[in-house]
């Protein structure tokens, strides 16, 4: 407010300076008002900006943690996947095992001379496995085999050896193989040409 403006309204000198004085003193209420309101606003900006630079902050940390949990997850399926491989591996290994000792047991049963020249032969496609992991239909594997190499197997009843008489005494001078030994093919060949004997090592 102008002091020329106020003479013009006809006012006098005191009531000019009263009225100047006091419209300093609302000014300056105003200004230190106005002045605090925008300092109060400065310190929440400031407040908002430090806050959303944290948030960042947050952010950032966040997803960096979120790499690593993913590449913690990678690894950690991979390892399952990994186990459970090996799992299924030992599984399969123990069955063939369990099927291998019961074919055999089985034979042994049966009376087979030879348990592995025997397998030779068995069709093994026709022995099963069901879920609870029981071997099945390996009688009647045996009993295929049993019609195709019944040779391989002892009689019901085995006719008397006839006696190995060798001149020059009891004792052959000739090695027998070990019964044990003996492929189903050389199994064969000695029912062929000489059963006595064959009966006399498989007896």
């Amino acid at each position: 407010m102008e002091r020329e403006f106020l003479e013009k309204q006809g006012l006098n000198s005191d009531q000019i300076s009263a009225i100047m004085a006091q419209y300093g003193k609302d000014v300056n209420g105003i200004k230190s008002d106005y002045e605090a309101k925008v300092s109060d606003l400065s310190g929440k900006v400031d407040g908002l900006t430090g806050q959303v630079s944290d948030r960042d902050k947050q952010i950032k940390e966040l997803g960096a943690a979120a790499k690593d949990n993913a590449d913690w997850k990678a690894k950690f399926d991979d390892a399952q996947k990994t186990i459970a491989e090996n799992d299924k591996a030992m599984k399969a290994k123990l069955l063939d095992q369990k099927k291998d000792f019961t074919i055999q047991q089985a034979l042994t049963k049966a009376g087979a001379y030879n348990n592995k020249a025997v397998m030779a032969i068995m069709d093994m496609d026709q022995i099963s496995v069901d879920d609870k992991g029981n071997i099945l239909h390996v009688d009647d594997a045996i009993k295929a085999a049993q019609e195709a190499f019944p040779q391989g197997f002892k009689s019901q009843e085995e006719p008397k050896p006839a006696p190995h008489v060798v001149s020059g005494g009891n004792n052959s001078s000739e090695t027998e193989k070990d019964p044990h030994e003996m492929g189903l093919d050389e199994m064969q060949e000695l029912y062929t040409k000489d059963p006595a004997k064959y009966h006399r090592l498989f007896g």
